[in-house]
This record gives structure tokens, C-alpha cells and sequence, in this order.
């Protein structure tokens, strides 16, 4: 599956129906969606940088470096976990 860009969710028209849901509603749900997303796509971003510093600056081999790098490595990963979610729930 590709992600979603925030562009794509803002962009994002429905079908109108006689009985569908409030318009202004779903609009601002998809406000929130896409600050949340944008959010989430700078922290990730922020993380890996912060990653890749640790990684060139890891060579010393100390325990609290590795236990560090480690516990980015596992926020990426529920980062990552959170954006697939967040793009299974809109589709």
C-alpha cells in the first residue's frame, strides 16, 4: 500500500448522497487527520536524522549510546506502525 501525503488527504473529495454525512464535520476530521499526519511525518523525519547522528556517532561503543539507539530505532518503528494505521483507516 503507498502512503498518503497530507496534500492528497486534503485534496480528497467524496460523493455527496442525500443522506451522507455532515460536510462540515468531515471536514474538520480531516483537518485534525492531517495535522496529526503532518505531525507525525516531521517527528519521523526529526527521528531519523536523530538516527543516523547516533549511528555515525556510535562508533565509541558505549552502553548507553547502543541502549539509545535502540530505543529510537523502536519509536521509529511505532511511528511507522501509527502511519500504517492511520492510512488503513481512511481507506
Amino acid at each position: 500500500m503507498r502512503r498518503l501525503t497530507p496534500m492528497e488527504i486534503y485534496n480528497k473529495d467524496f460523493k455527496q448522497e442525500m443522506r451522507g454525512y455532515n460536510k462540515d464535520e468531515v471536514n474538520e476530521f480531516l483537518d485534525l487527520i492531517i495535522q496529526n499526519y503532518e505531525d507525525l511525518i516531521q517527528e519521523n523525519e526529526s527521528l531519523r536524522e536523530q538516527l543516523q547522528k547516533a549511528k555515525r556517532n556510535g562508533g565509541g561503543g558505549s552502553r548507553s549510546g547502543s541502549a539509545d539507539l535502540s530505543a529510537y530505532e523502536e519509536v521509529i518503528e511505532e511511528i511507522l506502525m501509527r502511519l500504517e494505521r492511520i492510512e488503513s483507516n481512511i481507506f
